[in-house]
């Protein structure tokens, strides 16, 4: 089990993101979408995540994001596995054993992206 204070630290909503962009519909795991893009920038700059393009036509329910070939990879080393403990929204999640990992992994991809990143902007894809 992971302890209760460690819950608070881990990245839920951007693993949330990211499954749910793999899975099919970006939004699965969000209640709200008022902080989507939040969320979306360090799986952006990590390249996990990329911006569905205005008018494109898709096979399933994603609506903002998609995951990249690099996401997808990320996604079966640390995300395929989990079970009924991780449905609904990822800020319940918290208590599911295979987390912590995912998210240190997750932490090292994002610490990359940012050191890498330049000054440009994050498109805001819901607006």
């Amino acid at each position: 089990m992971i302890e209760e204070d460690a819950v608070e630290d881990l990245p839920l909503h951007e693993l949330g993101l990211l499954r749910g962009a793999v899975e099919g519909r970006d939004t699965r795991y969000f209640g709200s979408l008022l902080a989507l893009d939040q969320h979306a920038y360090p799986l952006l700059r990590a390249g996990l995540i990329a911006p569905i393009p205005a008018g494109a036509r898709r096979d399933d329910e994603c609506q903002f994001y998609e995951a990249t070939a690099a996401g997808r990879e990320f996604y079966a080393a640390h995300l395929s596995g989990l079970d009924e403990r991780a449905k609904g929204r990822a800020n319940a999640w918290g208590d599911h054993p295979q987390l912590a990992g995912a998210a240190r992994t997750l932490g090292s991809l994002m610490a990359a992206g940012e050191s890498a990143a330049d000054s440009t902007e994050v498109p805001d894809a819901i607006n």
